[in-house]
């Protein structure tokens, strides 16, 4: 660490007398080290990652072939897969990518229509796959949420069946049967 703390930091340490400036400088780079120590305990920056794998694929800008290989290898999904017939679909849906990347729409749209009207199976796979990973455990949240709603002290005796129909009928109440 080269001991840089910034130029507002030296301005302030210049109006301490003498041995407090070296102290303070200590403390910041224990603090510094303790806070790297933290990070890198809970969170793993290696490049075997699988977030920095896949994070070219959130279709924010274009991705190569490179990136979806990655995505592959760390998903642990290239048995499923045909590379050669995936490199075949990456170069049909090249030309796309400008335009799609430049829209302000979630991903999981971008993804549909990127693909959209393309015979493209491999990396259709791909793309569930990785949308079908939950990026939150707020589906779970929701689903005790409605469970505690359709549970209460008043209707204690329903069955455990008539609770999961209500929750169903609840959950999907929005989408057509087509």
């Amino acid at each position: 660490m080269d001991s840089f703390f910034g130029m507002e930091t030296s301005a302030l340490l210049q109006q301490f007398p003498q041995p407090k400036p070296a102290a303070i400088k200590h403390d910041l780079s224990n603090f510094y080290a303790a806070a790297i120590n933290y990070l890198e305990k809970w969170y793993d920056f290696s490049d075997n990652y699988y977030k920095k794998n896949v994070a070219s694929l959130a279709l924010k800008s274009k991705f190569t072939f490179q990136h979806l290989c990655d995505a592959v290898e760390v998903l642990q999904i290239k048995e499923k897969l045909d590379l050669d017939e995936l490199y075949e679909e990456y170069c049909v849906t090249l030309p796309c990518q400008d335009e799609i990347v430049a829209r302000s729409t979630p991903v999981i749209e971008k993804w549909s229509t990127l693909l959209q009207g393309t015979s493209t199976p491999n990396m259709s796979a791909v793309a569930s796959f990785l949308c079908s990973i939950p990026v939150t455990n707020a589906y779970v949240e929701r689903v005790f949420s409605l469970m505690t709603m359709a549970w209460t002290d008043q209707r204690n005796r329903c069955s455990v069946d008539l609770i999961k129909c209500e929750m169903q009928v609840k959950s999907n109440f929005a989408y057509s049967c087509n």
